[in-house]
């Protein structure tokens, strides 16, 4: 689906609100101070018709007027853009924080997808770009950037088609031609074995739903704090309680088990609680 046209005050507003503020000052100064001192008492030579000078120089007669207009337009613009980042930003991290199984992935809109794909990467320290250019079966949803490598990333809301290696080899020719470090693919749903073995040996990364919410489990259980801090004005010492373990495959909660036959018996390891519907595992 085309992207569609966007006027400037629309693009702005879409924009870090930072940016409408360094035109709002550039604009300001070029239009008050600039264009008058440059052009405000040239006078056209007999016999000429300049009509660049003559635009500059009615620009500069006006000089006043249009930087306050100019101004005010790159400033409300500004205040726009922060209002609905700072929207954007809450509708995120809610987005992020009820995600509970790979069921609530999978029911939700392809932009909200996209957006929780964002955050996920976000948490993650990387600076994101959001497209915004290709509906739902578009390029380049979202673009990552960190230690100096960029990444692009296409997002798949696919909830019954698994996604196949012509999506893989477009994003792969797309990484070579922008010069791009990798590429991520990530999906609701899964990939096909041929996708799966194209990625293999290039700089492609497959993600499906599973992957995707183990991933959403882990950045939450990172940022779970290690010591609760204990109250001041009372002194009175808190336990500390660790955060619950959660399976890579279905998010739920883990029990340590030991392990009673084969070459690890003895060893001590995570299992699901759902134990035997889920065979999820993690190291102890």
């Amino acid at each position: 689906m085309a992207r569609r046209q966007e006027t400037l005050g629309g693009e702005l507003v879409k924009a870090p609100w930072w940016i409408s503020i360094i035109l709002a000052v550039v604009f300001y100064v070029v239009l008050r101070f600039v264009l008058p001192s440059l052009f405000g008492n040239i006078q056209p030579e007999p016999g000429s018709n300049s009509f660049s000078t003559n635009i500059f120089k009615g620009l500069a007669q006006k000089g006043n007027i249009l930087a306050n207009a100019a101004a005010f337009f790159f400033l409300v613009t500004a205040t726009y853009s922060f209002v609905t980042s700072l929207f954007n930003r809450k509708e995120r991290i809610g987005l992020f924080n009820k995600q509970k199984n790979l069921e609530t992935i999978r029911a939700m809109s392809w932009q909200d997808f996209e957006k929780l794909v964002g955050e996920a990467y976000r948490r993650q320290g990387y600076t994101i770009t959001e497209t915004g250019g290709g509906g739902a079966d578009g390029g380049i949803d979202l673009i990552l950037k960190k230690n100096g490598e960029t990444i692009f990333v296409q997002c798949k809301h696919w909830k019954m088609q698994q996604v196949g290696v012509v999506i893989i080899r477009e994003l792969l020719g797309v990484v070579y031609d922008k010069k791009a470090s990798g590429g991520i693919v990530i999906t609701s749903g899964t990939f096909t074995q041929e996708a799966l073995d194209f990625s293999k040996g290039n700089p492609i990364e497959l993600v499906d739903g599973r992957k995707l919410y183990a991933m959403i489990g882990d950045i939450k259980l990172s940022e779970v704090p290690s010591r609760q801090e204990k109250p001041k004005a009372m002194g009175i010492p808190v336990q500390d309680k660790p955060a619950p373990v959660l399976c890579p495959v279905c998010g739920m909660e883990m029990v340590l088990r030991t392990a009673k036959k084969g070459p690890s018996a003895g060893n001590k390891f995570y299992g699901c609680s759902r134990y035997p519907k889920c065979k999820g595992v993690r190291s102890y």
